[in-house]
């Protein structure tokens, strides 16, 4: 159980590093490609978050996880697909 809330906060630190990373590069070239990089981090965040409360609250029903954390999967990836053709 510590080994995945370590795994699950170092993830929501990479992922948080990376989206001010992704905002502050936005800014500085208004290029859409990173708006949609940003967003993905963002996301990858929020996943982050989810999974830590998952983990925290102590719910053993591994389907839901599954299924929230492919949810955010989904979206991420077409984010990054977005990201690419817009380049």
């Amino acid at each position: 159980m510590v080994v995945e809330n370590i795994i699950a906060a170092g993830l929501s630190v990479l992922a948080f590093a990376l989206a001010v990373i992704g905002s502050l590069a936005y800014r500085r070239t208004r290029d859409r490609a990173l708006l949609l990089l940003t967003a993905a981090f963002a996301l990858f965040l929020a996943k982050g978050v989810a999974l830590t409360a998952f983990l925290l609250v102590g719910q053993r029903d591994i389907a839901t996880l599954f299924i929230v954390t492919g949810a955010f999967d989904i979206v991420i990836l077409g984010l990054f697909y977005g990201a690419t053709l817009r380049r």
